[in-house]
């Protein structure tokens, strides 16, 4: 854990510090680069010193010695080669070398080939990423610019960047100091898939691993029918003639949509922190099962939940014991990992909040007796020492542990977070789309099953009141659960619900109460559902699938106790059934998904790109284009400001772009007020290429005659706005 936490602090520093140095700098260049990676490395090597890893010391002490062949007191008995021996043995299970094998392969097929040249064109693998890699291409370019920062947004006029680029601002630093665009986005892939590999294997084991890779429902099945992998949760989706919402979130999210590419590592290192720092005796409230137990269900790593012996009452002993009071990441490594994270990731910052959230109100609130008890000793005189002496203050909660150190993180990570989301926000005009939308995706035009639902006197009398109750109950519940959720969940669906029960029930048996010192699975477990129910109560986003990137940590949330409470505790048979119900749909989605990527897909001619964007190198960075809005628009891409970018970004950043696309539309055909618009819009240049030659065919191109031209080519041309054209 000590690498992972040192790679995660090095990614989140470099990329803090490089933004505070172009803040101050109005701009990186090379020097703000090298001086934010060097900082970020400082702090990684802190990061590495300051971890402990509990468990891997004991596993380490605990290994039998192995009688080997004796050469020099001073060979095979050194302590280098004892840890080697013992990483070995460690992760010598199956199932885990079964994960890693499959891990590997999809990042390697992912990224090895996310963005490569092939022969005059650059390709992409994943054809759900030509729209997504554009922009975060863009985003890279654009702060490898040098512009100053936060930047104004690249792909709509008058307003500044609306996305949590944290990632992308990474590989701009690597730009920056000469690491090869195509290089960087490979490498940063394939360590960010190590980093979750490994930060599953640790939350939830091979199990977890294994949820992330496969997740599905039962669309995968149709292999049986068509004998081909195919990705039946995305682009082949058949089932009733609609697309699948339960897609998989490798090929879907961790690919596509590079924030996830830091946020999932850092999230699960996060909780998995949590769970060691608190509950590391205790997951399960008065199981009443062995450690071992566990244990022999699956070797996570020491990751799994672990159970402690209940008393004769029920009651679980490990809930009322100790507590560490130092968890393995130091503090300031947790904190500037989450308050961080609205500059990677805003849905995964929301999840993490809740988890913290519910650790203020989980134990009983000994604050209060504290101060009573304080005030009835020493008076008024007291209460004034607490208040003018801050080091006091962790006393008062001396006897809620988990709150204090809940509210410490929240407390502290309040001012540099909101500075982060005020600046992904563009200070927070973004528009909120927060609206009551019950049922996720189930009523949704592009993903919804076609329902047969009940309307009108007809059905089952529903003009009564009896009537109306019972169309509602099917129409918002009984149809949608058997033709949308279970076709796309299967599974997942009656087994969350079955530990959701069985949580509440050991509550009971084990008569938790609130005030008590919560067991592991009541203080993930919950925090999950109340993720989920924003998620399937309430539309956050313009498109309601993107409720998917704060429902998915509901999911992970859950996966180590849906594994140590339900299905480690079965016998080899029906725990291997189910994971094939569980996981074979995702299997032959991921499979076929990787395979749709060969010969690969077109995104732009190599040609085009490089001479338009030597043509504009010698251009203010500042200046913006009027050009053709699309994904891989040569502006764009070579990080330069559009007046608009593809339609299907602005959308989903909450844009009503219907006037401006108006108005450029009309500059580009060269109305007769194109100045004046070209002016409104804040256009310096025109470029005039492939695109805009074909969507503005009936353009009288009035600039032509009148603009400087700036260069021109196979590629395009490029029009001054503010340069007269020469006079012949």
């Amino acid at each position: 854990m000590k690498w992972l936490a040192a790679i995660l602090t090095f990614v989140n520093l470099s990329v803090v510090c490089g933004l505070l140095l172009g803040m101050a700098g109005r701009g990186l260049n090379v020097l703000t680069a090298w001086l934010a990676l060097i900082c970020g490395a400082a702090f990684a090597v802190a990061a590495c010193l300051g971890t402990s890893d509990a468990t891997v010391r004991k596993k380490t002490a605990k290994q039998a010695p192995v009688e080997r062949k004796r050469h020099k007191p001073s060979d095979s008995e050194s302590t280098p080669n004892a840890a080697i021996w013992s990483a070995l043995t460690r992760y010598r299970r199956v199932w885990f070398w079964a994960m890693a094998a499959f891990f590997a392969m999809f990042a390697v097929r992912s990224f090895c080939w996310l963005f490569y040249i092939d022969g005059s064109d650059y390709k992409i693998q994943s054809p759900n990423n030509l729209g997504d890699l554009s922009l975060h291409l863009t985003l890279i370019k654009t702060f490898a610019n040098g512009v100053p920062l936060w930047p104004d947004n690249p792909i709509y006029v008058l307003s500044k960047l609306r996305y949590p680029a944290g990632i992308d601002l990474f590989n701009a630093l690597l730009l920056l100091v000469h690491v090869d665009l195509i290089t960087g986005l490979v490498w940063v892939g394939l360590v960010a898939s190590l980093a979750t590999f490994y930060g599953f294997y640790r939350w939830g084991g091979s199990f977890a691993i294994a949820g992330f890779l496969f997740n599905g429902g039962i669309a995968g099945f149709q292999f049986f029918k068509t004998w081909k992998f195919l990705d039946y949760q995305g682009t082949a989706a058949d089932i009733a003639h609609r697309p699948i919402a339960w897609k998989s979130i490798p090929l879907s999210m961790f690919v596509t949509q590079r924030g996830w590419l830091y946020a999932i590592p850092v999230g699960l290192v996060l909780l998995w922190h949590w769970r060691e720092k608190f509950f590391r005796q205790s997951a399960v409230a008065g199981s009443g099962v062995p450690a071992v137990a566990l244990a022999k269900a699956d070797d996570p790593g020491g990751s799994a939940a672990i159970s402690a012996p209940a008393d004769d009452s029920g009651r679980s002993t490990a809930v009322e014991a100790g507590v560490p009071r130092k968890g393995p990441l130091p503090f300031w490594v947790a904190l500037s990992l989450y308050a961080s994270m609205p500059l990677f990731n805003l849905h995964t910052f929301i999840a993490l909040t809740v988890v913290l959230v519910f650790a203020l109100v989980l134990e009983r609130p000994s604050e209060i007796n504290f101060i009573v008890d304080l005030a009835r000793n020493e008076g008024s005189s007291g209460l004034g020492r607490l208040i003018s002496h801050p080091r006091m203050w962790p006393e008062i909660f001396r006897g809620a542990p988990i709150r204090r150190h809940g509210a410490a993180m929240l407390a502290i990570a309040l001012i540099p977070a909101s500075f982060f989301v005020w600046l992904v926000t563009d200070h927070f005009r973004a528009k909120s789309v927060i609206q009551w939308h019950p049922g996720w995706a189930q009523d949704s035009q592009e993903f919804a099953a076609p329902f047969f639902k009940m309307g009108g006197a007809a059905n089952f009398g529903s003009s009564t009141a009896f009537g109306s109750l019972l169309q509602k109950t099917w129409n918002g519940v009984i149809a949608p659960f058997f033709q949308f959720w279970l076709t796309n969940f299967g599974l997942w669906i009656p087994l969350a619900l079955a530990l959701v029960g069985l949580v509440g029930w050991r509550i009971w048996k084990a008569r938790w109460r609130w005030g008590d010192r919560p067991p592991a699975d009541v203080a993930f477990v919950l925090p999950a559902v109340v993720i989920f129910a924003v998620g399937y109560f309430f539309k956050t986003a313009p498109w309601e699938w993107d409720n998917l990137k704060l429902m998915v940590w509901g999911y992970f949330l859950i996966l180590p106790f849906l594994w140590s409470d339900i299905l480690g505790r079965w016998a080899f048979p029906e725990r291997a059934t189910i994971c094939i119900a569980l996981f074979g749909s995702g299997f032959v989605t991921l499979l076929g998904g990787l395979s749709a990527g060969h010969p690969g897909f077109g995104l732009i001619e190599r040609s085009r790109l490089d001479y338009a964007g030597t043509a504009m190198r010698p251009l203010p960075t500042e200046a913006r284009f009027a050009a053709w809005p699309t994904f891989n628009s040569p502006v764009l891409l070579q990080g330069r400001k559009a007046v608009a970018g593809y339609p299907g970004h602005l959308w989903t950043e909450g844009f009503d772009y219907s006037e401006v696309n108006k108005r450029l539309t009309a500059l580009m055909n060269g109305a007769a007020d194109w100045r004046d618009t070209a002016k409104a819009l804040g256009v310096r240049y025109i470029f005039w290429g492939q695109d805009e030659k074909t969507n503005y065919q009936s353009s009288s191109r009035p600039w032509e005659a009148t603009s400087f031209l700036v260069a021109s080519g196979d590629w395009g041309a490029i029009y001054d706005l503010n340069s007269a054209a020469p006079q012949h």
